[in-house]
């Protein structure tokens, strides 16, 4: 496992390296500088290496890039329609109560980026022919999940500058490749074992939205100090669970030799 997590940083690296020669010209005739040039990297670094990551550790049926890049960009894409939809709908939560209030768009959020992301995976990837292994689900939902969380990442990052990247690299990130590894575990299940399989597909959707709703609510209480910890306990234990599903899969993987 050190030498998987080592091989996909020192991957990470190569790509993020080959972004900024790529994008250097760019800064010499004046239409980039080093800062913009450094909150892209911040920005879509912490995916690179958590795709890799993935990718690396299902070593006995390695899954076709053309469709875990399919994967990304449709994520990526979502985070359009999932901004729109939520700027229509906060138009209609108007309660007075700040708790409940907060609870509503907590809720919301939740609701609309992890179905945007669970229809990707459930009307394209999970029918494909490729899908064949428990583990399957969890790589092409992180894949998913790691393009919709690269976009956020962009559209909030180039706002709100350095500072906000590196508070999303080691939250808003991490939350999203948890949330995806949990919607992936019971869709493998759900397809490899076949009975009760509307029930797991059912799980599938509710758990990651259980999840992000509590993790977004802790951190919306901005104005109650101390509760944001929450955000981070529920994170905490989201990755355990996470953790734990990977391993369960990668062991009863059924090309394991």
């Amino acid at each position: 496992m050190d030498k998987i997590i080592k091989s996909s940083f020192i991957g990470s690296l190569l790509i993020t390296g080959l972004y900024l020669v790529l994008f250097y010209p760019l800064i010499l005739i004046n239409r980039f500088d080093w800062y913009d040039l450094l909150l892209v990297m911040l920005s879509i670094s912490p995916g690179i290496f958590i795709m890799i990551l993935i990718y690396n550790l299902d070593t006995y049926n390695k899954e076709p890039l053309w469709l875990l890049a399919i994967s990304f960009i449709l994520g990526a894409i979502n985070l359009h329609w999932g901004v729109e939809f939520l700027e229509y709908v906060f138009t209609f939560i108007n309660v007075e109560n700040n708790f409940i209030r907060i609870g509503e768009e907590a809720l919301t959020v939740a609701i609309t980026e992890e179905l945007l992301k669970f229809l990707v995976v459930i009307l394209i990837i999970y029918p494909n022919k490729y899908f064949d292994e428990p583990f399957d689900g969890i790589v092409y939902s992180v894949f998913v999940g790691m393009g919709f969380a690269t976009a956020e990442n962009l559209t909030y990052v180039l706002q709100g500058g350095a500072s906000l990247a590196f508070f999303r690299m080691i939250s808003a990130v991490p939350a999203h490749f948890v949330f995806a590894v949990i919607m992936g575990y019971y869709l493998g299940i759900a397809k490899s074992r076949r009975k009760n399989q509307i029930l797991y597909i059912c799980v599938s959707i509710i758990a990651p939205i259980f999840c992000h709703a509590l993790y977004d609510y802790f951190l919306f209480l901005d104005f109650v100090p101390g509760l944001w910890i929450g955000g981070f306990v529920t994170l905490y234990i989201a990755f355990i669970f996470a953790k734990k599903a990977i391993v369960e899969h990668l062991e009863s993987a059924p090309f394991k030799k």
